[in-house]
């Protein structure tokens, strides 16, 4: 049986790494205590919150992408979150950091995916999740797609999301919140009972536990933030082209 994460995998040889960009959600002051509060009071799924404030509360980054998984990959060896084009072992890695809610980020998920394309075959490039304690619903967003990707629609929920946020940022209903993200997982052809049960599972949350922490740890200060190499890309923002970030990844990367 094929992993419901199995796009979540481990690129060898490479690290993930962030910059922030100019045009963005949040400031990082106080990110690294907020993630169980945001998680918590946010969730789509109350296992799901239980498990957010518990991972938060002991800083825990070693949760598994997987849940059948015997042992989990910490951010070190190589986990970089959910791949948008082809695995190049060794080459450089671009990563956005996304919070759902964050009307920046969806101004720019449609031109990296676009340059993910561009770089298929010469790097690396991946999104993790960074949802912000200021998006009342932005953990509960990001369990929608995790459990979308569980049926191998990440990018279709992602894609959904962004074109309806104001349509459900502002809902403080738990239940009217996750009947919208089902309405929406049968629009896009998955199982809603499926859907349903990653949604709530304690499981989901942790790799969105895992990317936050790890955006705080490498200094991201809000949304989008990009990564290439461990390395802070100065000059990108939600208004940048797709050549832009073509060309900045690579020469953050060393390509030519």
């Amino acid at each position: 049986m094929t992993s419901p994460f199995n796009r979540r995998t481990l690129l060898l040889g490479v690290v993930p790494v962030a910059a922030l960009g100019l045009s963005a959600c949040g400031s990082s002051s106080s990110q690294s205590s907020s993630a169980a509060s945001a998680s918590a009071s946010a969730s789509a799924g109350g296992s799901a919150s239980t498990a957010a404030a518990s991972a938060s509360a002991s800083a825990s980054a070693s949760a598994s992408t997987n849940p059948s998984a015997t042992a989990s990959a910490a951010a070190d060896d190589g986990y970089v979150g959910f791949r948008l084009n082809r695995e190049v072992p060794g080459a450089g890695t671009a990563t956005l950091y996304t919070d759902y809610q964050c009307p920046y980020c969806a101004k720019t998920e449609p031109k990296f995916e676009e340059a993910a394309k561009k770089l298929d075959g010469i790097m690396n490039v991946t999104v993790r999740n960074m949802p912000l304690n200021m998006h009342a619903n932005a953990v509960p967003a990001a369990l929608a797609v995790q459990a979308a990707e569980a049926q191998g629609k990440h990018l279709e929920m992602a894609d959904k999301l962004f074109a309806t946020q104001n349509d459900w940022k502002g809902i403080s209903e738990r239940d009217k919140l996750r009947t919208l993200f089902n309405n929406y997982a049968k629009e896009l052809g998955l199982n809603t009972e499926e859907f349903n049960k990653v949604l709530v599972a304690s499981e989901t949350v942790k790799p969105i536990q895992r990317d936050y922490e790890h955006a705080v740890k490498i200094g991201a200060k809000g949304t989008p933030t990009f990564a290439v190499n461990d390395k802070v890309v100065e000059g990108l923002d939600s208004s940048s082209s797709v050549d832009d970030l073509v060309s900045t990844f690579k020469r953050e990367a060393g390509v030519k």
